[in-house]
């Protein structure tokens, strides 16, 4: 910030006037700083186009034209295609997104002009005045001019503490409030503010791991690095040993480098994935990670804020039980409503109930906090008063009373109690405390919650409800929802590391848990192997949302809460969940299915170029025009269908082993057809035409099997998606022939390609017990389950 800047110390209640804001903005101090989720255009461009891949693809390019065989770039139109449909679709998709962005986007009230004004975060500008609210997530670099909060910073410093503030004090952007209410002034704007230097406010804690991603990664890292040293070698080996003239030696070694790479494989998993977002977005959901699609539809364990999700949300005073004979009891609390500056369900029932007064003074304001679980005033000559849970106020129980009873009955129970000292230190309980009431409060339970969770029952999805409501009353709830395992534990007894685990195991149902707990449970769970979703809405869940493997937030929720999460549901509607699961397992069943087409084609491609430079005498088989015609009509065409079909079946094992599982049987029997008519030629003197030829058709066999085989079970869009693509590579071969290089080939070498063809699948069938044999042995290299990032526990359940 420059030193020489003139600021303004303008008052809390007046602000900044329309001239200092104007003055502001033309100087560029506003707090204007890119923190989209999604990527700008030229990002989009630059990802799409410039890629090592795509480098090759120049490369070859070039290389074909130097040698005259301009036919041969045929091959450009899939991968001009794949450009063209892969920036076009991240285009659509950010757009989509970006607006859903702006619903969900924090918003900060400030004071201008003397008047409170909700504004866009970016729209901050230096000196501007702020005020903060439990729940709001601080966007700018602050100092405190009145009042007092508690504030977490874990987001900046990683310390789950609440740090309490009061005026002088300086806020860090990142942070979030936890209790009470506070003006700040901005000290720091856009770039300047603390989480931004540092880039690791709350959006940099979205990226999360997603074995989809790694597994493409790895397989793209190997391709990458075998590419070239083995494009070389087959030069060589084709120039010096077979004789091949230069462009037709080119040609052969473009024909086999492009057989290698999976192209496309990474753009249907773009495609995907961006579709998918932009249904969820139909289905008011936004989606802030893209791979967090996939990570929910890996999900065995699915955390629950019970407030907001099983339940409405929305809380109402039911009942108020006095004890003793205490007197007006409406007036204290209506009293409190007035002191209290608390921003929860609970204390806007209490409001709308008793309404606010203000007819004492107040000496102290102990703001509610989800750690302390109350909140109290004290009111000068009144003594102290204090609403929360009765165990957390009474922790060694109060004689002859139970609070308990109530609570079984489903409501949520707070005590109002009293003490005739006036002095509140640290925000504790103060001494001569006795309760003078019970108030019940109930929260209704969702319509659609017990379908919802029968959904994730039938899905094999474990539930877990975390609340800080009493055991007995979340225990109540969870069973009225229609839990089975609905025994709550009382998280307060939860003292050790240990102790969480164990009930992390044993327990679905968790009550009276503090944030840090939340955080805790579901770290325990993650250690456990479980691949962990957290929904919540609320500050008190932050932690838990940024601990978990894929959060979920309500829109309705905190800024705090909103800002963690993958994805925000628009509607606050946990009835979508089932949706959003199912919209992933969509996305990663289809992947899986047709990454095994284009793994199959890399396989074999890369086997038949190592075998071509050490054992067969002849040239690689196939040409870039051949290449392009067995990939299309064995990968594209089908592909392009299969991977926007309906598939909710729950997630198997890891990604890249099934894929490798099922592509190697296919890979190895297009080897062995290439192989044998490799023998078959040196035997009967096939032409090098003709030898090509037969390769390509049983390349083109084994593909149509394995269409088949992922294709299982067979559908009537299925069978007609095979039927087409068969029926489009007969075409081709017929009216296409010259085109495509396709030889004529006597009636015995016919014979051969179709005994091979009808052998492929046993062949196939063989190959695939051989690898489902030596699969396990393979992965209990602690090497190999490194590279996978599989534990043993995983092993273990393989």
């Amino acid at each position: 910030m420059d030193d020489g800047q003139q600021r303004y110390d303008s008052d809390c209640r007046t602000g900044l006037t329309d001239g200092q804001v104007k003055s502001r903005i033309d100087a560029g101090l506003t707090n204007a700083y890119n923190t989209n989720t999604t990527k700008s255009y030229r990002q989009i461009f630059k990802d799409n186009l410039v890629t090592f891949f795509n480098i090759l693809n120049m490369v070859f390019t070039v290389l074909i034209v130097m040698t005259g065989y301009i036919k041969e770039l045929v091959f450009l139109l899939v991968v001009v295609g794949n450009l063209v449909i892969g920036i076009a679709q991240e285009i659509v998709t950010k757009k989509t997104l970006d607006k859903l962005s702006v619903i969900v986007a924090a918003k900060v009230t400030v004071v201008r002009n003397g008047a409170e004004k909700e504004i866009g975060v970016a729209d901050i500008v230096l000196d501007d005045v702020m005020q903060l609210r439990p729940g709001n997530q601080v966007c700018a670099d602050g100092v405190m001019l009145e009042g007092s909060v508690e504030v977490n910073e874990s987001l900046i410093t990683g310390e789950s503490d609440v740090v309490a503030k009061g005026p002088g004090d300086f806020l860090y952007s990142g942070s979030f409030i936890v209790s009470g209410n506070a003006y700040a002034r901005v000290e720091r704007v856009g770039i300047e503010n603390y989480a931004n230097k540092i880039s690791y406010d709350a959006k940099a804690s979205k990226k999360r791991t997603s074995e989809l991603r790694n597994s493409l990664n790895r397989i793209l890292k190997i391709i990458s690095i075998i590419i070239v040293p083995v494009g070389i070698l087959l030069f060589l080996k084709q120039g010096l040993v077979v004789g091949l003239p230069i462009p037709d030696n080119t040609v052969k070694t473009v024909g086999a480098l492009i057989g290698m790479i999976p192209e496309g494989l990474i753009l249907l998993t773009s495609i995907s994935l961006a579709t998918s977002a932009v249904i969820l977005a139909t289905k008011q959901t936004l989606v802030q990670d893209l791979y967090c699609i996939e990570t929910l539809a890996r999900v065995d364990i699915l955390c629950l804020d019970k407030t907001g999700t099983i339940t409405e949300g929305k809380m109402h005073v039911e009942e108020v039980i006095p004890v003793g004979a205490a007197k007006d009891l409406d007036r204290i609390l209506s009293n409190m409503a007035g002191a209290l500056q608390d921003d929860n369900a609970t204390f806007h029932a209490v409001v709308e109930k008793f309404g606010k007064s203000f007819d004492h003074e107040v000496k102290t304001i102990v703001p509610f906090s989800s750690a302390r679980k109350y909140s109290g005033v004290s009111f000068e000559g009144e003594g102290t008063y204090f609403l929360g849970a009765f165990e957390f106020i009474f922790p060694n129980g109060y004689a002859g009373l139970d609070a308990e009873k109530y609570a079984k009955q489903g409501s949520r129970v707070l005590v109002l109690a009293h003490s005739d000292a006036t002095d509140v230190l640290d925000n504790k309980v103060p001494g001569g405390m006795r309760p003078i009431a019970f108030l019940l409060i109930s929260d209704r339970i969702r319509a659609d919650a017990k379908k919802t969770l029968e959904f994730f029952e039938k899905q094999q999805v474990e539930l877990k409800i975390i609340s800080g409501d009493s055991p007995v009353t979340a225990g109540a709830i969870a069973k009225r929802a229609g839990v089975k395992n609905y025994e709550a534990v009382d998280a307060t007894l939860l003292k050790t590391k240990e102790d969480i685990e164990a009930a992390a195991e044993k327990y679905s149902v968790f009550g009276r848990v503090t944030p840090s707990q939340k955080k805790e449970l579901i770290a325990a769970l993650k250690r456990k192997g479980h691949t962990v979703a957290m929904a919540g809405d609320g500050v008190n869940d932050v932690l838990a949302l940024k601990e978990s493997d894929c959060s979920i937030a309500m829109a309705s929720g905190s800024d705090a809460a909103k800002n963690i999460a993958n994805l925000v549901l628009l509607d606050s509607n946990f009835a979508t969940m089932p949706d959003i699961v199912n919209e992933g397992r969509k996305v990663i069943n289809n992947i899986e299915r047709v990454a095994t087409l284009f793994i199959t084609k890399t396989v074999y491609a890369v086997l038949l170029a190592f075998a071509t430079v050490i054992l067969l005498d002849s040239s690689y088989p196939f040409t870039p025009l051949q290449m392009t015609l067995i990939s299309f009509v064995t990968i594209g065409f089908p592909a392009f269908f299969l991977a926007l079909e309906p598939n909710f079946a729950p997630i198997k094992e890891h990604f890249l082993i099934n894929i490798l599982k099922k592509s190697l049987p296919g890979g190895l029997s297009v080897i062995i057809g290439i192989l044998a008519v490799n023998v078959l030629a040196g035997i009967f003197q096939y032409t090098p035409a003709a030898v090509s030829t037969m390769c390509m058709l049983m390349a083109v066999a084994v593909g149509m099997w394995v269409v088949a085989k992922v294709s299982m079970p067979f559908t009537t869009a299925r069978k007609v998606i095979l039927g087409s693509a068969i029926g489009l590579f007969i075409l081709c071969i017929i009216f296409l022939r010259g085109f495509f290089d396709v030889a004529p080939i006597s009636l015995p070498q016919a014979v051969v390609v179709c005994v091979f063809t009808a052998v492929a699948p046993f062949m196939m069938r063989g190959f695939e017990r051989i690898v489902e044999k030596r699969a396990d042995k393979f992965l209990s290299k602690k090497i190999v389950r490194r590279s996978l990032q599989i534990t043993d526990d995983e092993l273990k359940k393989k």
